[in-house]
């Protein structure tokens, strides 16, 4: 399973203050089987991500096990998308037509294909979420992204609302975001 949790940091410092290594997981199991206190540290794995200037720096995730279901959950930090390399910043500013932007412009094509996919999964987006944000707009890529924004403030706190309340992102509903099947 993923998880989003808040970060007041770049890239940049998450990655040289190792900041994977303060993470904290929630009290309780959030795979469902009401464990308490029972995750445990579970190693990292590696991922890309892009800095504010569209330079790629690899960052480590903290995952943890839940030894009472034996699953395991990562944990993001809210500037990255998830299974994405373009941080949620950069793609919000390419949404809200600042083109000129060096990191835009330098993934210019890849925020391309982020757009197209939101469009694909716009309707899925809105149908889950309902009113969860508000009377929801017209199922189109167009529409998606200010209802998200004027709910939500960010790209960041979207991303982290829809995969934790509406178990579901932008570009698609992951295996990593539904409950345990039991």
């Amino acid at each position: 399973m993923q998880r989003i949790f808040p970060c007041a940091l770049t890239p940049e410092e998450y990655v040289a203050t190792e900041a994977h290594r303060q993470v904290r997981p929630e009290l309780l199991c959030p795979l469902g089987c009401g464990c308490a206190g029972r995750l445990h540290g579970h190693g990292t794995y590696e991922r890309g991500i892009t800095t504010s200037i569209g330079k790629i720096v690899l960052m480590l995730i903290a995952r943890f096990l839940c030894v009472g279901c034996g699953r395991t959950i990562s944990y993001l930090p809210d500037f990255a998308l998830s299974y994405r390399l373009v941080q949620a910043r950069t793609f919000a500013a390419f949404l809200d037509g600042e083109h000129a932007r060096r990191e835009v412009q330098t993934w210019e094509t890849v925020l391309q294909s982020y757009r197209r996919r939101t469009l694909v999964n716009a309707a899925a987006v809105v149908r889950v979420v309902g009113c969860g944000f508000g009377r929801a707009p017209p199922a189109t890529a167009e529409g998606l992204w200010p209802w998200l924004k004027e709910a939500c403030g960010s790209m960041s706190s979207a991303t982290r609302r829809l995969v934790t309340d509406f178990r579901i992102t932008l570009f698609k509903r992951y295996q990593c975001h539904q409950p345990a099947r039991v």
